[in-house]
């Protein structure tokens, strides 16, 4: 049975990166104060070690729930499509919804364009008081990962949540990580692609944070 030195892909004085099934990898890490992460949206995305569709995503869903509210004092990720939140809602009720407000990106929706994407809450710190509404505007990108987030987008959560370790169960090119870092925040990032982690690696090292 592998241990988890065994997926350690990189680590420096602020992030720590694991390459492998999340699934595998988070029963062997500890408690977090944070869980922000953005999972595949079962929308059938091309992923090379993924197979994106419903199925695969409920049950990917369903095991990250669970291990977020026994293990993170808080937890935030997309709804991923907006007209599964039926599903969620039977199956794994949030505590409440966050509205990111995109601006007019031109996605489609079901009644013209996609403005805004609710985001799940579970679970809360003691003492935390944030607002539920935040606007980041998507960024053009390079890194080569089919849907970044923009880093503004993990930094105003982060910043306002004010975690001592985030987890970014997703990790994708290391936007949360990026952002984390930015803010004097350690962070680990599970990855199951070795080439993202090759290039959230590269955002990490570099002294001038590339945002894209």
């Amino acid at each position: 049975m592998k241990k988890l030195k065994d997926y350690l892909y990189y680590q420096d004085e602020w992030a720590t990166i694991y390459c492998g099934d999340c699934k595998e990898i988070l029963p062997l890490l500890g408690k977090v104060d944070f869980l922000l992460t953005d999972p595949p949206y079962g929308v059938d995305l091309q992923y090379e070690s993924y197979d994106d569709n419903i199925v695969s995503w409920r049950s990917l869903f369903g095991n990250l729930i669970q291990w977020a509210t026994a293990n993170a004092k808080m937890a935030i990720l997309p709804s991923c499509q907006i007209n599964e939140l039926k599903w969620i809602y039977t199956n794994y009720p949030p505590d409440w919804l966050i509205c990111w407000y995109k601006g007019s990106p031109g996605h489609v929706a079901y009644i013209g364009f996609n403005d805004w994407e609710p985001l799940l809450v579970y679970g809360k710190p003691k003492g935390l008081h944030m607002h539920d509404y935040f606007y980041a505007q998507p960024e053009t990108t390079k890194s080569g990962h089919p849907c970044p987030k923009p880093v503004r987008w993990a930094s105003w959560l982060i910043e306002r949540v004010k975690p001592g370790l985030v987890l970014d169960s997703f990790m994708g090119s290391g936007t949360t990580l990026v952002a984390a870092k930015q803010l004097n925040c350690k962070s680990i990032g599970i990855e199951i692609e070795s080439k993202y982690c090759d290039i959230a690696v590269r955002r990490l090292r570099q002294k001038v944070f590339d945002f894209t």
